[in-house]
């Protein structure tokens, strides 16, 4: 079932399948001397469980029950949540920085960007405008191409702009 909740969309760094790739190879390269005629299914299992271990080992549980409970429409429950997952990146930025090498990741965004909106999001949909408003422009100075704030501070100021006139009125 589709989610009716808007999401930071992920656009994929291409660059990210390379490491993917060289890891299914070298898998390949270990296990066709043990069997000729399997090797490749056996390259791939040993890789299915590699990234689910990374994702497991890397993926700290609050950021899944976050992403949960805003898809949900829980936004107000979900805060919490993806304030810590925040605060885990923050504090291991070598996740983020090496996400398509651990497996974990092949979104052109870092974990904490996209994060970072979510949380803005939250905020936005709990009617919390002005701190919504701060997060997105935050989140402009330390990543200055990212749409998804663009896109949502340009929302902002329309809607503030209309009540502002709608109350003059």
């Amino acid at each position: 079932m589709a989610s009716k909740v808007a999401f930071v969309k992920q656009e994929i760094n291409w660059f990210a399948f390379f490491p993917k790739i060289l890891v299914i190879v070298i898998l390949c390269l270990c296990f066709y001397p043990l069997d000729r005629y399997n090797f490749f299914l056996i390259a791939f299992v040993i890789y299915l469980l590699l990234t689910y271990l990374a994702r497991f080992l890397f993926f700290p549980k609050v950021l899944h029950e976050g992403i949960r409970l805003i898809r949900e429409a829980k936004f107000q429950e979900a805060i919490p949540f993806v304030q810590q997952t925040i605060d885990y990146y923050l504090q291991r930025p070598w996740i983020d920085k090496y996400r398509f090498w651990l497996l974990i990741s092949s979104s052109q965004k870092t974990i904490t960007e996209s994060s970072i909106c979510n949380l803005a999001y939250c905020y936005l949909q709990t009617g919390q405008v002005k701190r919504a408003k701060e997060i997105y422009e935050d989140v402009l100075h330390q990543y200055p191409d990212n749409n998804n704030a663009k896109t949502m501070l340009s929302t902002i100021n329309v809607i503030s702009k209309e009540a502002e006139s709608n109350n003059h009125s």
